[in-house]
């Protein structure tokens, strides 16, 4: 005992060293004599670079959220394919397992190309919007509080069961970084190619509208530029200046005139559908008569009819490949209280369908996408998210009248225009 006693004894004083040393304080820094960054010294601020300020440098793990898990080593061996989650032949949606519309799920681009997938719905968390909760958006439509089944649906329109008619999945969410978001940018557009590449069309749930970032880039990579038109559902512009976009290369509010910047869209390709918004400025306006995009503001809808505009803008989008992107607050706020931005004298719900229908019927939609919604503004009976699901159904059946041949924009099946007197 006294032999070990006398061990720990003699290496005492080292470790007392050793603690003494990694109590220490560290050296108290010269500010002064630093290099200043918009008057701070350069230390208070190690994410940027002391040389060229406006490189914003990250720290060593700024890109776990964007690593991917292998998808076949992480879980049991399967047969690439969509993977059908719900236990029972019938189930209601509200018990069943949360999928979009309790569909099947995949998760490659393999298992998108084995299950000849038409549409692979995707959700896409952001929330840069300044009115909080779109990150909420992509798993509250896998919530939808309304009596449904899943994986059947049925449209008065069309008098169809589309989803017998289209294979469409759960693509699960493309992953979010709390702080890049124009890096998320990227991370999306990479899992919407994925889609892309299996031949399958992407239907995206935001997210605010800098999702459109995302699915601009994915489709000009997969279908190289000025090769599709935008048709944009928006109360606003969202064409903001090189000067106003926040100190960034582009956001939510300036993705379409970044593009256009960069040679990607053509001015003419450029749509904009509901415009009204209260905070638009001379300058926006005057780009868009300058460069020649194709404008419909309200006041048209209201002065000449929504029949006689909307008319108007099948005629010219007719025969373009095209990407819906609709940030909710198109529509009147009266029925969608859970927008980010609402803005009164917007669209009725019976309007928004028929222009949907009109595009998905006559025109080969290369990716939709639906943003703006906010669950934490919505109301109690979550009537926003029950609009935008319902706007989804009624698309993907206008989508499956089109597999089947259907392209009049202004088709409605004759058995549900049927006289019933006898």
């Amino acid at each position: 005992m006294k032999k070990h006693l006398h061990k720990i004894l003699s290496v005492f004083p080292l470790l007392f060293l050793v603690a003494l040393v990694e109590a220490q304080d560290n050296p108290k820094p010269d500010l002064d004599s630093e290099t200043k960054i918009d008057g701070l010294p350069a230390s208070m601020q190690p994410w940027r670079d002391k040389d060229n300020p406006n490189v914003q440098l990250l720290d060593p793990g700024w890109n776990y959220y964007y690593k991917r898990r292998e998808m076949i080593k992480d879980n049991p061996k399967r047969e690439a394919g969509p993977i059908d989650l719900q236990r029972y032949q019938v189930v209601p949606t509200k018990h069943a397992f949360p999928t979009y519309f309790g569909l099947p799920i995949a998760m490659t681009t393999e298992d998108l190309k084995v299950g000849k997938v038409d549409v692979a719905i995707v959700g896409a968390p952001s929330h840069f919007n300044p009115s909080e909760g779109t990150g909420w958006a992509a798993n509250q439509l896998r919530f939808i509080r309304n009596y449904d089944f899943a994986g059947a649906g049925h449209d008065m329109w069309f008098n169809n069961h589309y989803f017998d008619i289209l294979n469409v999945v759960d693509y699960g969410n493309a992953n979010a970084h709390p702080s890049l978001m124009m890096q998320n940018f990227a991370n999306q557009a990479l899992v919407f190619k994925e889609i892309l590449d299996a031949g399958s069309m992407p239907m995206v749930i935001g997210g605010e509208h800098g999702t459109q970032v995302a699915s601009l880039m994915a489709l000009v990579d997969h279908y190289g530029p000025q090769n599709f038109a935008v048709v944009h559902f928006d109360a606003h512009t969202d064409l903001a200046a090189p000067n106003g976009r926040l100190g960034m290369f582009t956001h939510g509010g300036a993705a379409r005139r970044f593009a256009h910047e960069q040679g990607w869209l053509k001015a003419e390709d450029m749509y904009d559908i509901g415009l009204r918004g209260a905070y638009e400025s001379v300058e926006r306006m005057t780009f868009m008569w300058e460069k020649g995009t194709q404008y419909y503001f309200m006041p048209q809808f209201e002065r000449d009819g929504f029949e006689v505009t909307w008319d108007k803008v099948l005629k010219s989008v007719k025969g373009k490949k095209i990407y819906i992107s609709i940030d909710m607050d198109v529509l009147d706020p009266a029925h969608v209280p859970g927008v980010s931005n609402p803005e009164i004298g917007g669209f009725t719900t019976l309007q928004l369908m028929k222009m949907l229908r009109g595009l998905a019927l006559q025109n080969e939609v290369v990716l939709i996408d639906f943003v703006e919604y906010s669950p934490l503004l919505d109301d109690r009976r979550y009537n926003t998210a029950n609009t935008i699901s319902r706007l989804m159904r009624h698309f993907l059946a206008a989508l499956a009248a089109r597999k089947q041949g259907i392209t009049d924009p202004h088709y409605v099946s004759p058995e549900m225009l049927k006289n019933n007197k006898k």
